[in-house]
C-alpha cells in the first residue's frame, strides 16, 4: 500500500466513525423525545412546589436535598415542558392538567 492510499483508508474510517457518532446521536434524541412528556415522581413534586410559589432554597429545604439538586431537576422540567421562565412552567402544566 502507498502512503496515498493509506490516507485515504484512514480517511474512510473517519468517516465511518462520525457516521456512527451521528447515529448513536440520533438515537439518543429519539429516545429523550419520547420519554421527555413522562415526569419522574421527583419532577412532579418539584412542579407541584415550583406551581405553590416555592423557591428553589424552599424546595431543596422540603426535600433534604441540596439547591443544586433541585435547580438540577427544574431545569430538566423546564426542557422537557418547553418553558423558558417559571411562568411559563406553570402555564404549561395547567395546561397539559398536570396539577
Amino acid at each position: 500500500m502507498n502512503q496515498q492510499q493509506i490516507l485515504l483508508d484512514a480517511e474512510n474510517q473517519t468517516c465511518d466513525a462520525g457516521h456512527q457518532h451521528d447515529s448513536l446521536l440520533e438515537k439518543a434524541l429519539i429516545f429523550n423525545a419520547d420519554n421527555s412528556a413522562e415526569l419522574t415522581r421527583r419532577e412532579g413534586e418539584i412542579l407541584r412546589l415550583i406551581v405553590e410559589g416555592c423557591t428553589n432554597k424552599q424546595i431543596a429545604k422540603q426535600l433534604s436535598r441540596s439547591e443544586r439538586t433541585i435547580e438540577f431537576h427544574r431545569n430538566r422540567l423546564m426542557r422537557k415542558m418547553s418553558a423558558h421562565n417559571a411562568a411559563e412552567l406553570v402555564r404549561q402544566a395547567i395546561g397539559l392538567g398536570i396539577i
